[in-house]
């Protein structure tokens, strides 16, 4: 696996990312592995409208708030939900916590669940996941504090128990994923009808199955996506003016356009600029975050990508 390296929180920087790639015969099922360090002032940030991750606590912990009052601690392995909108959170200081980043994919693949049914929420490995694969994800981390293995092995570990727990996807599911994903790459305002087009079914079966495995319409998984690749194309240093008016076109005006990303990631343009450090750019960047190609389309070409 190829590493992202860190050189870990410290007084001066509140946390630090490790972000791993995944290994590639599952990667079409991953955004990334990772560990994700505090130092010793913790971490209060927000978290973008996320996808699902496994989540496992070697030491310390926190909470996210989930909106109508519900506040959750983080365990010693988890399910986090995907998320639907930004939500507030805290990680106490001098935490550490492996991750594996699940896309849409990883989700449907390893949880079965449904999206809409399962958002915004934590979930124990055990209640989700068959009886042996939780046990072996539950050893992990006494595995890591026992001084058996390190914690980049235990990213090695988590890699393999996915792997043995992962279901080949149905065809219909793939399908609808995968053209789902595609469909909202193309652009900041991709044409439903576009996507009704490319699937087999009636456009009510369309929007069932769209919010089954996104946890939103096709509408709403517009709103979400333009916001999340606006703001992280807007946090990018010298971004092309011409790039730059085609992302603000794709709003109503100024005011929806901040609106719009403030509820889906959690900050203003203004508070992403380049320089900022923040878990939402961390998350949002490509280390992190694959599950919609968030400089799809004709961006490809004013990045220099094409």
């Amino acid at each position: 696996m190829t590493t992202n390296p860190s050189n870990g929180a410290d007084a001066a920087e509140p946390y630090s990312f490790e972000w791993v790639e995944a290994p590639e015969d599952i990667a079409r099922y991953l955004n990334s592995l990772y560990i994700l360090r505090t130092g010793p002032q913790g971490v209060d940030d927000m978290m973008p409208a996320y996808s699902g991750q496994l989540l496992v606590t070697l030491r310390g912990g926190g909470a996210m708030h989930f909106g109508d009052g519900r506040d959750q601690r983080t365990l010693p392995a988890y399910i986090q939900c995907p998320l639907t909108e930004a939500r507030k959170f805290e990680i106490d200081a001098n935490s550490v916590m492996l991750g594996v980043s699940l896309n849409f994919r990883g989700w449907a693949a390893l949880t079965g669940l449904p999206v809409n049914e399962n958002h915004d929420d934590y979930r124990l490995v055990e209640d989700v996941l068959p009886h042996e694969i939780a046990v072996r994800i539950a050893a992990v981390g006494p595995r890591v504090n026992a001084g058996e293995i390190t914690e980049r092995q235990a990213l090695d570990e988590l890699a393999d128990i996915v792997r043995d727990g992962f279901n080949e996807l149905p065809e219909r599911q793939a399908q609808v994923i995968d053209t789902t994903l595609d469909w909202l790459s193309a652009s900041f305002k991709p044409e439903i009808e576009t996507l009704l087009d490319r699937l087999p079914y009636s456009e009510r079966q369309v929007q069932r199955l769209v919010t089954q495995f996104f946890g939103a319409p096709p509408v709403r998984l517009i709103r979400r996506y333009r916001a999340m690749r606006a703001a992280t194309l807007l946090a990018m240093p010298d971004l092309d003016p011409a790039l730059e008016a085609e992302i603000r076109d794709a709003f109503y005006d100024q005011a929806h356009m901040i609106k719009e990303i403030r509820h889906f990631t959690g900050r203003t343009p203004r508070r992403l600029m380049p320089k900022e450090h923040s878990v939402i750019k961390d998350t949002l960047a490509p280390d992190g975050y694959s599950s919609v190609d968030l400089f799809g389309g004709n961006q490809d070409q004013e990045l220099g990508k094409g």
